[in-house]
C-alpha cells in the first residue's frame, strides 16, 4: 500500500492533522496521526517523551497466561465470572501481566473494583506507569503501596471509624481486613454502620473479605444480605451462609435436597420457588443442562453431608 510523504515548508499540514487525505491510511509521520492508543498522550501534552516502565522481576513468566487473561479480560464476556478467581490465582503463583494487557486489566479493574488489589498487583510498575498517563485509570495511583497512610489499629476505634467514613476505597478495604484479623465481629459490625450507603461493587468486595475468619456470629449479617439488590452480592452471601453447615440457609438448602433424593428415587424440584432464589438457586441453568436437574444439583451441593447421613441411615466409618 502507498504511504503518503510528509509535505514540508508553507505545504505542511496544520498541527495535530495527518498528512494523507484518506483516513484509512494514516501517514505515522504527521502530529497526531494514527488512532491515539490507550494510555497514550492526548494531542497538546507534554512532547517530551515518558520515561519507560520498568520490567519487574516476573516479567518473564508473563507470556504463559496471556490467551487466559486477554479471553477473561474483555475478550470473551463469558468468562468475566472467572476473572476474580484467576487474577487471585496469577497474584498468588507471582505473575506479572504481559505488557500489551495491561490497558485490558485495567479497564476491567476501573469497571470492578473488586478485581482491583489483584489487577493492580499483576499490572505492576507498569500498571502505574500508565495510569499517570490516562485519566481513566488514576484509581491505581490511589492507595497503592507508596501512597497507602498506616492504619490505625484495632483498638484505636476512633481513628478507625474516621478512616472508615473518609477513606479511600483501597484503605477501607485495608483497614477492614485488619479489624477482621483482630476481632472479626467488629469487623462485620463495622461492615454494618455504611452496607446500604454502599456501591454494588463495593459491597462485594466487603463481603468477600468475611471468608477470613467466618463463624456462626455472621450470620444475621449474612443472612440480611441475601436480600440485597445486587444479585452477585446476594449469590455470595449465599455461598458463605452454605460455608456454615449450623446456618439457617444450610438448614433449608437439606430440607429441599432430602425431600427430592431419598432411598425411594430422585424426583427434581418441579420449580424454583421464591425462597430458593433468595437463598441462592440460580434458576437458568447453562446450555445443555435441564432446569430440573440443575436446581437439585445446586440444593444437594448446599446441603451438609451429615443430612445425607441421617437420610439413609449409613455410617462414615470404615471396617
Amino acid at each position: 500500500m502507498r504511504r503518503c510523504s510528509a509535505p514540508s515548508g508553507a505545504g505542511a499540514a496544520r498541527p495535530g492533522r495527518c498528512w494523507t487525505k484518506r483516513p484509512s491510511r494514516h501517514c505515522g509521520v504527521g502530529p497526531g496521526c494514527g488512532p491515539r492508543r490507550r494510555g497514550a498522550p492526548r494531542a497538546g501534552a507534554a512532547r517530551s517523551a515518558p520515561r519507560a516502565a520498568g520490567s519487574g522481576p516476573a516479567a518473564a513468566r508473563a507470556t504463559a497466561g496471556r490467551p487466559q487473561l486477554g479471553r477473561a479480560a474483555g475478550a470473551a464476556p463469558d468468562l468475566t465470572e472467572l476473572l476474580p478467581q484467576w487474577l487471585a490465582a496469577a497474584v498468588r503463583h507471582g505473575y506479572r501481566a504481559p505488557a500489551a494487557l495491561v490497558p485490558a486489566l485495567l479497564d476491567a479493574a476501573r469497571a470492578r473494583t473488586d478485581l482491583r488489589p489483584h489487577a493492580l498487583a499483576l499490572a505492576g510498575s507498569r500498571g502505574l506507569w500508565l495510569a499517570r498517563l490516562n485519566p481513566d485509570w488514576r484509581f491505581a495511583l490511589r492507595g497503592g503501596a507508596a501512597g497507602m497512610p498506616e492504619l490505625p489499629g484495632p483498638q484505636d476505634r476512633e481513628g478507625v471509624e474516621r478512616l472508615w467514613q473518609e477513606g479511600l476505597f483501597a484503605e477501607r478495604v485495608a483497614l477492614l481486613g485488619a479489624v477482621r484479623a483482630h476481632d472479626p465481629a467488629a469487623a462485620t459490625a463495622l461492615l454494618a454502620t455504611t452496607w446500604t450507603a454502599e456501591r454494588a461493587e463495593d459491597r462485594l468486595m466487603f463481603l468477600d473479605s468475611l471468608r477470613v475468619g467466618l463463624s456462626g456470629l455472621d450470620e444475621p449479617f449474612l443472612e440480611a444480605a441475601l436480600g440485597d439488590r445486587s444479585r452477585n452480592v446476594r449469590a455470595t452471601a449465599a455461598e458463605l451462609l452454605s460455608a456454615l453447615t449450623g446456618s439457617a440457609l444450610a438448614g433449608r438448602m437439606a430440607e429441599r435436597a432430602l425431600a427430592c433424593v431419598g432411598p425411594e428415587g430422585i424426583d427434581p424440584p418441579a420449580e424454583c420457588d421464591a425462597g430458593m432464589l433468595r437463598d441462592g438457586v440460580v434458576k437458568r441453568p447453562p446450555a445443555g443442562r435441564g432446569e430440573r436437574a440443575w436446581w437439585l444439583g445446586q440444593l444437594v451441593e448446599a446441603a451438609p453431608l451429615s443430612r445425607w447421613r441421617e437420610r439413609f441411615g449409613g455410617s462414615t466409618r470404615r471396617r
